[in-house]
């Protein structure tokens, strides 16, 4: 709803390997994945499906304030409940609620808006979702506690990935994903980090993941810049030349944030 205000039809999907199968067969146009929290860090499973899925691109991001209440049928309350399912990344924000109310268990399930559904469905009282008041809404519950998340500026950015890579204007603020496999020998990150540097792009995210080979490593690399800098396109040039491999998993419009008119 955020990232195409609304003109996308959501299809569910029961976890992100799904996700991006669908998109990469072109069941779906596009798929969205979680790829970092503000609380929690990065999400793990997306940049290694990233990696997996040679047809994919990354074609959009978008930031999602989180903003979870505990959700329940009419009629329960705080004390009566023993459960509290939601996605184990939104349980994970959850800390402090739970530690407070030590009777409820926390209940990992595949999605926010399922949990919910599934408290409807059930009509359990001492049943409750770890959701978003949008959920609360369609599915006719109650919000026993607003804003459990720990804290109220948690906020979690997602990437959509298509099968065409995405078609930008000149000069649009944009960022570039890049997964680079490095040399296992000294100053090997130093020499994709520096062309960039020098270059004055900012590097808005940098993690690494195993390859699955034993001891061997690849960096995921976002870096920011105009789209159809020719800077940016040397830099990213310099980078290729420091790596065994490299693939460009997309350029995509920048999401503005806090900080950058948004």
């Amino acid at each position: 709803m955020q990232l195409w205000r609304g003109a996308a039809e959501p299809v569910p999907m029961r976890s992100f390997e799904d996700v991006a199968d669908a998109a990469e067969r072109r069941v779906v146009e596009y798929g969205m994945l979680p790829i970092e929290s503000t609380l929690v860090g990065g999400v793990d499973v997306a940049y290694d499906l990233l990696a997996m899925h040679d047809g994919l691109y990354v074609v959009g991001e978008t930031v999602v304030p989180i903003r979870l209440g505990v959700l329940a049928i009419p009629g329960a309350t705080i004390d009566g409940l023993t459960t509290l399912a939601s996605h184990p990344i939104m349980l994970a924000q959850c800390t402090h609620f739970l530690d407070a109310h030590r009777h409820i268990t926390a209940e990992p399930c595949w999605d926010t808006a399922g949990a919910a559904r599934e408290v409807m469905e059930r009509g359990d009282p001492t049943r409750a979702a770890a959701a978003g008041p949008y959920a609360g809404e369609r599915f006719g519950l109650v919000t026993l506690k607003p804003r459990i998340e720990d804290r109220p500026d948690t906020m979690m950015r997602f990437l959509a990935v298509g099968t065409e890579p995405a078609t930008l204007e000149r000069g649009v603020p944009a960022r570039t994903a890049v997964l680079c496999t490095l040399p296992n020998s000294a100053g090997a990150l130093l020499a994709i980090i520096q062309p960039l540097a020098r270059a004055g792009l900012n590097i808005s995210h940098l993690t690494s993941r195993p390859t699955r080979e034993p001891w061997r490593y690849q960096f995921y690399v976002e870096f920011d810049h105009d789209a159809h800098d020719r800077t940016a396109d040397q830099a990213l040039k310099a980078v290729r030349k420091a790596c065994t491999e490299v693939r460009l998993l997309g350029t995509f419009p920048r999401w503005n944030v806090v900080g950058e008119g948004g």
